[in-house]
């Protein structure tokens, strides 16, 4: 017999054991202990047990468990508070059997029933920046891109309950070793034009920030005019611990690029990033990842011309509630 019941303080070592039953590839973790899942999950201030679900095979002397569950919401525009009227199932893992698909329907049933209790309409997957609750570091990389193309049994599984393709997000990265940032005429017009300065341990920008990321190492990068202290642009850089240590040498993902409307087009996050980059392995970091919208042809323009390569993909999902 199967059991769908809600996250219980015990429950971390389970929650552990079915995660290190997933499938290995890039874009997760391969091992996690409850420790860990403490560290980056349950020790949040927004998370909610009644969000977590547990299937749990009841028929033997021991409960076995079979897969979970974790349903949150997205952020408001101010970035200061949870926005209950935007779902977010942010993980959905099965252990490997027979009964996994049975299993996932059953748990998607119950998550999706919570979030419309919480005043839900849509539910989305994994959830891109800023729909990013939880569980940074240990799936995506510098963010996290939905369900990765890999994950193909929990992708099957919320095609199977409703949830339709809306968008594609490119995962690529950048080896720094060796890294020349580009030089034409427009580059060094506006290296004469612009200065960049960084900081190497920022402050946080809003809540959302320092709920998601107040723990990582961070770095980041503004541009300025050099005959005005206004900010231009900026971007942003985290360590993608303990994901990037799988990796094999210091790594850093952009998660945040942002340059002035007006200015957008003109070469300005190009020169932005490219300058980051060199900085980055002046200071020792051998490979940096960035994530994009398929859709984006701005962003994906800038890091194709830097040298990113396509490494892995995601998809992000919706489901109406209403």
């Amino acid at each position: 017999m199967i059991e769908y019941r809600s996250f219980l303080n015990t429950d971390p070592p389970l929650v552990a054991e079915i995660w290190n039953q997933q499938p290995t590839f890039r874009s997760q973790i391969s091992r996690v202990n409850p420790e860990l899942l403490e560290q980056h999950i349950f020790s949040k201030q927004y998370f909610d047990r009644h969000g977590m679900f547990l299937a749990v095979d009841r028929s033997g002397d021991q409960p076995k468990p079979l897969g979970f569950v974790h349903a949150s919401f997205s952020v408001n525009e101010r970035l200061d508070d949870l926005d209950h009227s935007t779902g977010i199932v942010c993980q959905l893992k099965m252990v490997p059997d027979d009964r996994q698909q049975e299993v996932a329907a059953g748990l998607l049933n119950h998550a999706c029933q919570y979030l419309t209790s919480q005043g839900s309409t849509i539910a989305h997957v994994g959830g891109h920046f800023p729909r990013s609750p939880f569980y940074l570091g240990l799936y995506g990389g510098s963010r996290i891109p939905g369900v990765m193309a890999p994950d193909r049994v929990t992708l099957d599984a919320f095609l199977a309950a409703g949830f339709e393709p809306h968008d594609k997000i490119c995962v690529l990265e950048r080896s720094l070793t060796g890294f020349r940032t580009i030089v034409n005429r427009n580059q060094m017009k506006l290296r004469r034009e612009y200065v960049i300065s960084a900081d190497g341990d920022p402050m946080e920008r809003s809540w959302w920030e320092s709920c998601t990321l107040g723990g990582a190492d961070r770095d980041r990068f503004t541009i300025a005019s050099k005959t005005s202290p206004q900010e231009c642009g900026t971007v942003s850089y985290w360590d993608i611990e303990p994901m990037a240590s799988q990796w094999g040498g210091p790594a850093k993902g952009l998660y945040d690029l942002a340059v002035s409307p007006d200015l957008q087009r003109t070469g300005l996050a190009t020169f932005l990033v490219g300058e980051s980059l060199r900085r980055l392995m002046q200071n020792g970091i051998g490979l940096v990842e960035a994530q994009a919208r398929q859709s984006d042809e701005a962003s994906m323009g800038v890091f194709h011309k830097l040298g990113f390569e396509q490494v892995a993909e995601g998809m992000l999902m919706r489901k109406s509630l209403a």
